[in-house]
């Protein structure tokens, strides 16, 4: 699947339409990391930094770890805006 390292893979976020969710898989030793960060659509500059997941088994690992991670931080957003 992955071979070159870093790779980045891409999401968009359903509701905002200048922001995407990018996971960052990165290959150390043994291991496979995943950055987690929502950044700007255009100019791709971090908007927030989400998780950094460590010591994964797989780079695949890393990248379902990774969109999971992004998805719960999403929804506790969701949630934070609907308990205003």
């Amino acid at each position: 699947m992955m071979n070159h390292f870093p790779t980045e893979k891409y999401i968009d976020l359903e509701n905002n339409p200048y922001l995407l969710g990018r996971i960052t898989i990165h290959h150390v030793k043994e291991d496979y990391h995943a950055e987690v960060d929502i950044i700007n659509k255009e100019s791709h500059k971090i908007f927030r930094h989400v998780a950094i997941i460590y010591h994964q088994y797989s780079a695949e690992e890393a990248l379902i770890s990774g969109v999971q991670q992004l998805r719960k931080f999403l929804e506790e957003i969701e949630n934070n805006k609907s308990s205003l």
